[in-house]
């Protein structure tokens, strides 16, 4: 009897073992755009996981930022924001857009970075083009979630498609 719940567990082991060798992580990003029409802004928030956007600042040569630590590097929002502006970028309503950095929050294992487009009167289009930590991973996902006056149109962004279009005028 003995001899045959080892075998049995053996077995077991042996059938799930290949799961393990060919299980990854989830690579994702969320990228949150929100129109306030009162303030004439684009209140945008971008969650990444902490460990995935340290790997691409790493190729970026920046190193030991330890983030939401003690210890962090004072340069990290710089080092961040950095980042940011050489992968994601928006053109609103047919023109293009520059950001400025508000700041970033620790959430569990992901950052929320945020930031923020001026002078926006209406939204009717915007494109996005996100290639957050597409060169990290090659199946990475950036999701773009973007609210106008709660109508909200999302994007599925990835290394082979970084760019879309949200129409609000339709």
């Amino acid at each position: 009897m003995k001899v045959t719940k080892k075998i049995w567990f053996l077995c077991l082991f042996l059938l799930l073992l290949p799961l393990g060798l060919w299980a990854h992580p989830l690579h994702v990003s969320l990228c949150q755009v929100d129109f306030n029409p009162k303030e004439k802004t684009l209140q945008i928030s971008v969650k990444i996981f902490a460990d995935d956007l340290l790997n691409a600042l790493k190729k970026q040569k920046v190193q030991d930022l330890f983030l939401g630590e003690e210890n962090e590097d004072p340069k990290s929002d710089e080092y961040i924001f950095n980042y940011l502006k050489s992968n994601l970028a928006f053109i609103v309503n047919g023109n293009k857009s520059n950001y400025r950095y508000i700041g970033k929050e620790m959430e569990d294992d992901a950052v929320w970075c945020f930031v923020q487009i001026n002078n926006i009167t209406d939204l009717k289009k915007i494109e996005v083009n996100n290639r957050v930590l597409t060169e990290v991973f090659n199946d990475q996902n950036n999701i773009v979630e973007v609210n106008r006056n709660g109508k909200i149109l999302n994007l599925l962004l990835n290394r082979k498609n970084p760019s879309g279009i949200l129409d609000f005028s339709k």
